[in-house]
Formats: C-alpha cells, structure tokens, sequence
C-alpha cells in the first residue's frame, strides 16, 4: 500500500493506537507516523484472493492450522523505538495464538506476511518492509507484484526466489499442501471459473 510523507514526532504503538481511532489509514514506523494510501481495485482484489485460498486449504484438509487476517497491525519493537506495520494479509500458526485474542494491534509477529505491490509503491519501500518483517522474525514474506505478474518470495536464511505465471505458489514451511497457481492468483475467480478443466 502506498504511504506518504511521515510526521516528525515519535509515539509509541499505544499512543498510536489512539490515534488511529478517527480510522484513517496509517503505520507506525519506527515511531514516525506514516499516512498511507487506500488500496487501488486490482490490490484489493488480489489480497482478498490471497487470503480466501489460506482459509479455504484449512477448510479443505479439515484442519485448523492458524489464523488468516487481512491489514492488521503487528507491533514490531526496536531498543529505541516501535513499529506497527499491517500487511494486506498474514497467517499466524495456532499454537501462536494468545488467548484470549488481542482486541488492539497485535504483541507478537506473523508467520507470513503478504505485501501487495500498489502502482505508486516505491520498490525501496516495498524492500524495507520486507527486511523489517524478516529482522522481526517473519517466517516467510510474499511480495505479489500484479503489474509484473510476479511473486516475490522472502526467507531469512535463503536468497529471495521469484516465481512468475505458469509457476505455483505454495507454502510447505506453514502450510503443507497448500498451492496457488499464479495464473489463478493473477485471475482471481474469473480465470478459475472459465479455466477449460471447469466447462
């Protein structure tokens, strides 16, 4: 999602918190607020794509696996600073999962995060995102780029791996099974629907 110019003044992800209750679209990076853009229709629909297929595998392989969320605020903390990023959508593992569910940003960390390219993104800010997701401890960081028709896949202990249409997503680390063509990521439910194998 695309940001703008962040503010000067440093708060930490509480007092951002109350801030962000006229419910305009912000992240907190490290400590700075950054205004942020809303989704164009080609973002949205693919994030939206994204995590329907998440929950449908668990529904699939009847199996309750974890949590999927769509633009939620994590905290990220740093020794001088905090940080609350939301990205378009993230899976946590169960047994992750604090109970009760927190009610405000979230304390602890995505498995996987998914970032969806915006037109006007700039690539360094998409890159930053994804090194302050892995410095977190983000398992696996999947950047879906709709223009390029390409998903970029991120992991701490491996050299980034690009997949491109005629590939397939999948997600053996956290989800054992799971797979998405990206002809049907960049098609959404259209291309599936009128796929010759449905006629």
């Amino acid at each position: 999602m695309a940001t703008l110019a962040p503010t000067q003044v440093r708060i930490t992800a509480d007092e951002f918190w109350q801030l962000c209750a006229d419910g305009k679209p912000r992240e907190l990076i490290r400590g700075q607020v950054v205004e942020t853009m809303p989704a164009g229709f080609e973002h949205g629909r693919i994030a939206q794509w994204v995590a329907t297929q998440l929950t449908l595998y668990q529904q699939q392989i009847r199996q309750y696996l974890g949590e999927v969320v769509v633009e939620t605020g994590f905290v990220i903390r740093y020794p001088d600073s905090e940080s609350v990023r939301a990205p378009d959508v993230a899976f946590i593992r169960k047994e992750r999962l604090p109970d009760p569910r927190p009610r405000t940003f979230a304390e602890f960390i995505p498995d996987l995060a998914v970032e969806v390219v915006s037109p006007n993104d700039a690539y360094s800010a998409i890159r930053g995102k994804v090194e302050e997701w892995l410095h977190a401890g983000v398992a696996l960081v999947w950047v879906i780029d709709p223009h390029r028709r390409t998903v970029e896949i991120f992991r701490a202990d491996a050299p980034p791996q690009t997949l491109r249409e005629g590939d397939v997503l999948t997600c053996e680390l956290l989800l054992p099974g799971f797979a998405l063509p990206l002809t049907t990521l960049f098609g959404g439910l259209q291309a599936q629907l009128e796929s010759p194998s449905n006629g």
